[in-house]
């Protein structure tokens, strides 16, 4: 005859081994990903920046380069004074030459780059160039200044 040992109630018990292994993982992680951090951060004076808001605009001279879009805001050209530039190459160096004489009659010229906000940044990054590209050859000493003007929906209006 076998004898059954009678222990009592079966306990559960959780392993904390594994646990506590990767607690002390994570430590070090977070611990040399904060270091790496720290050194890499680079001391900076910033300006402080004006509340846009309560900003008054500017009478400086301003031009508006239009990325026209599509129903489907893919660009399908590029529009300054109401004269439209052809999407590619040809028409960026149209565009570019027509900013350089604007550029060459006022150094001081501000452009405002103004998109779709569903239009990719292929399209815009060639235009930023061409202004760039214009104001340098024109003579313009100080870099380009451009604001990105981004159009958040379409309206009725004739937008």
């Amino acid at each position: 005859m076998s004898h059954i040992h009678h222990r009592g109630p079966a306990r559960i018990e959780a392993n904390l081994t594994p646990m506590i292994d990767m607690t002390f993982l994570l430590v070090v992680f977070f611990v040399v990903v904060s270091t790496i951090t720290e050194a890499e951060s680079v001391e900076m004076r910033l300006p402080d920046p004006e509340p846009t808001a309560s900003a008054a605009p500017t009478r400086e001279p301003r031009m508006v380069v239009n990325v026209v879009p599509d129903e489907r805001g893919e660009a399908t050209g590029y529009r300054l004074n109401g004269i439209d530039y052809e999407l590619g190459r040809t028409g960026l160096e149209a565009l570019g030459r027509r900013l350089e004489a604007l550029y060459e009659g006022n150094p001081e010229l501000m452009i405002n780059l103004r998109a779709d906000r569903r239009t990719e940044q292929r399209h815009i990054a060639p235009v930023l160039e061409t202004v760039t590209g214009a104001a340098g050859r024109a003579g313009k000493t100080t870099p380009a200044r451009v604001n990105l003007v981004v159009v958040r929906e379409r309206g009725g209006s004739g937008e």
